[in-house]
């Protein structure tokens, strides 16, 4: 039917007919006798009972004492030739509150007008309501889950993946026990009429459904933040406040806003996305998604606790905190005083997300320093991963199961293709015990090579490789079947060229030799962490290889930090050095934190291995951690972290060296991606070990966190997640600019 047959079914004679933005229906504005009428029409003739439910509860509405406007149909609802069918209501008079600034007064007022409305029909029941399934339904939020993949950036794809994660994992569970009743689901600000700072009528119940009363303060106080940029927290309070005044709201669901917000975002993100793809992105569908986006990452930002708290006191509840001197106490009582914190005041961490950090004192921290957790904090991948393999099979290595060799066939497709044989075990030491013994076995020589200041794990063989602990404090020095080089670094090393440094090498492990001490492996990591983040000089491993070869001495390459991609231009560390290890030793991001590692190898080397003893962990390789490791590498690839870790990298560098031209106190700037070292120095020029603290300690204040390492403890080392982006370099860059300068005004002056 055409709309002027449609209006003459009413008896109307219309002076003007003015077309008006809907989802479900066509809507019109109609003046006829200079009277305005609001004319919706749907083609959908299956949507009659459902419609004809709706205007039976505008009804009753109408029939409260509100002091705002709800309007049902005039006449009866007119069913046309087609089965189409329409309704003509009263057109509310007024400015819509999109159009309006958000006064306190009028948000105030709206949260009132809201808890009214819920309050009045808490107690009514409608079949048709109840049963319907709608995806802007909150209750059914996760709907929309298969419309992810309609968003095309990665960045972005994750974090709705990640609400929605929390939504199906604290929200799903505990949904049964909220108060329910009849809503109206989508109380944005073009479904709200406005005068004089009060709220003067509620249109568009279109999206009427029955849910949690919770959901309709999360849906119109999502609305309010994304209208209210500057101030989103403080107009969004005024609102909750308004309703509690009408309908009181209960600790445990203002306790749940922190994540309802953000999903009733990721579902507005995600309809925008399928629209675009469906080539229906009008201003009307897009309307929200610019500032939804900017909302959603800025909630990343923010501590949940700190959300939590802020709504619960706005309604006088006081949050639950937690008791970090309690906390303490206990880890003195159950842990050894070996076992050390970072930071003279330690962290009490509550929760994380991607770069994030939480700690129990509402405060969200930049993560410039953890790189375990390679692919962000809590990542989704990983979280519906390991918990959809953990209730399918975990077991270990004597049986068979195809999660072990579908992750090796991905891990070996990034590796040169002599390195094949991978074995499987829970902890990056753990794979250097097992490297050494690989390589002591297969070459029937005892003696191993190491680098100065290295550092290779804490198992008592890793600790008889790592310089840097058996020659700290504690250690007992070097054993005697070890042989320690030079670390190969160009600044204030004690030669200039890898290829000198080589040259040395090699004269320390013919004396080796030549004293009984044949080398069964040396073992390296590209870039030397706890040496300072130095990376070993060019050319030098390059120029060892054939002398390693020609006197069967493997060549172990660490990757436990440098791996995966973190170095950007290079997938794995040894390829910036242009050379193929022997073996190769995998830990820490290789599973996002979850404790899987590997040593992987060659044909050869694995068959001398095999001399009849059984190689056996009882879960290295376990189903479990294959399938989280796997997700690990498939994210890398699949949101380019590596080429983030390129660019992002690139541009930290860069930003770091302009400020070494600046300041004195910044003797060298190294790394490669996202695996930096700024080594501090003092006004002799000497290791600038309080220097360096201070500026951890700083930046730790200002709620950014890095480390310190090297032998004399004066490197800033900065080793974040893989998502680390440029938004987070400009605040890390800005940060330790105005650290530095007060290290410099307290320690640099005569």
């Amino acid at each position: 039917m055409n709309t002027k047959q449609i209006i003459e079914s009413y008896n109307l004679e219309y002076q003007e007919l003015e077309k008006l933005d809907g989802y479900t229906s066509v809507n019109y504005r109609v003046k006829s006798n200079d009277i305005n009428y609001l004319l919706k029409y749907y083609s959908n003739p299956d949507e009659f009972k459902l419609i004809s439910e709706e205007d039976c509860i505008l009804n009753f509405l109408q029939k409260e004492n509100f002091p705002f406007q709800v309007s049902s149909s005039i006449q009866k609802m007119k069913i046309h030739d087609d089965k189409s069918f329409s309704r003509l209501l009263p057109f509310i008079e007024g400015k819509l509150l999109s159009s309006v600034t958000h006064s306190d007064k009028l948000l105030y007022n709206f949260g009132q007008a809201v808890g009214m409305l819920n309050k009045s029909l808490m107690h009514t029941k409608s079949d048709i309501i109840q049963s319907r399934e709608l995806f802007w339904d909150m209750k059914h939020t996760l709907l929309n889950a298969k419309n992810i993949g309609f968003i095309t950036q990665p960045e972005d794809k994750k974090v709705v993946s990640y609400f929605f994660d929390l939504f199906s994992h604290y929200i799903l569970p505990i949904q049964k026990e909220l108060r329910f009743g009849i809503i109206h689901s989508d109380l944005n600000d073009n479904n709200v009429i406005v005068e004089n700072d009060k709220v003067t009528g509620l249109i568009d119940f279109g999206d009427i459904t029955y849910s949690p009363l919770i959901y309709e303060v999360a849906i119109a106080v999502t609305y309010i933040m994304l209208a209210n940029e500057a101030s989103p927290f403080e107009k969004a309070r005024e609102f909750i406040q308004g309703y509690h005044s009408k309908l009181p709201l209960k600790k445990e669901e203002i306790e749940i806003l922190n994540i309802l917000i953000p999903s009733r975002l990721s579902v507005s993100v995600c309809n925008s996305a399928k629209k675009k793809y469906e080539g229906e992105d009008t201003d009307y569908v897009l309307v929200s998604e610019k500032p939804a986006w900017e909302l959603l990452h800025k909630w990343l930002s923010i501590n949940p606790a700190w959300i939590t708290s802020f709504f619960l006191e706005s309604i006088n509840l006081s949050p639950e905190k937690p008791d970090r001197d309690e906390l303490i106490a206990k880890r003195k009582k159950f842990t050894g005083k070996s076992l050390e914190t970072s930071y003279k005041e330690p962290l009490y961490m509550t929760g994380a997300a991607f770069q994030y950090m939480y700690d129990h004192s509402e405060n969200t921290y930049l993560d410039a320093y953890n790189n375990i957790p390679h692919i962000g904090h809590c990542h989704p991948n990983v979280s519906k991963t390991l918990a959809h393999q953990v209730r399918k099979l975990n077991t270990n290595t004597r049986y068979l199961y195809p999660e072990l060799v579908d992750y090796a066939s991905e891990l070996t497709k990034t590796l040169p293709d002599d390195l094949h044989k991978v074995f499987y075990l829970n902890s990056g030491s753990a794979a250097v015990d097992l490297a050494l013994r690989i390589a002591q076995t297969y070459t029937n020589k005892n003696c191993i090579a190491i680098l100065e200041n290295s550092y290779h794990g804490n198992t008592i063989s890793g600790i008889a490789v790592s310089d840097y602990k058996h020659n700290g404090k504690g250690g007992k020095g070097k054993p005697a079947n070890v042989i320690t080089l030079d670390l190969p670094k160009t600044y204030n090393g004690k030669f200039k060229t890898g290829k000198e440094y080589a040259h040395e090498a090699i004269a320390k492990i013919n004396a080796a030799i030549e004293n009984g001490c044949p080398p069964a492996a040396l073992i390296v990591e590209p870039i030397s962490g706890c040496g300072g983040q130095v990376p070993l000089a060019e050319g030098y491993l390059k120029e060892l290889a054939p002398f390693l070869k020609e006197n069967s001495i493997l060549l172990i390459v660490d990757e436990v930090q440098t791996g995966f991609g973190r170095l950007g231009k290079y997938f794995w560390g040894f390829e910036m050095h242009e050379i193929v290890p022997d073996i190769v030793v995998l830990g820490k991001p290789m599973g996002n934190g979850h404790p899987i590692a590997a040593s992987v190898t060659t044909d050869d080397i694995a068959d001398g291995f095999a001399n009849g003893m059984e190689f056996f962990t009882s879960f290295g390789g376990n189903p479990v951690s294959c399938s989280v490791a796997l997700e690990v590498l498939k994210t890398v690839q699949e949101e380019k972290l590596q080429l983030n870790a390129k660019s992002t990298g690139a541009e930290l560098k860069k930003r770091l060296l302009d400020l070494k031209s600046e300041f004195e106190c910044i003797g060298d700037v190294r790394g490669e991606g996202l695996f930096i070292g700024i080594e501090f120095i003092d006004k002799n020029g000497d290791p600038g070990e309080v220097i360096a603290s201070f500026i951890k300690e700083t930046l730790k204040k200002n709620f950014i966190l890095v480390g310190t390492d090297g032998p004399f403890n004066n490197v800033i080392k900065i080793k974040p997640p893989l998502c680390f982006n440029i938004k987070n370099v400009e605040t890390l860059m800005h940060q330790t600019t105005k650290a530095i300068k007060l290290a410099t005004a307290m320690y640099m002056r005569s």
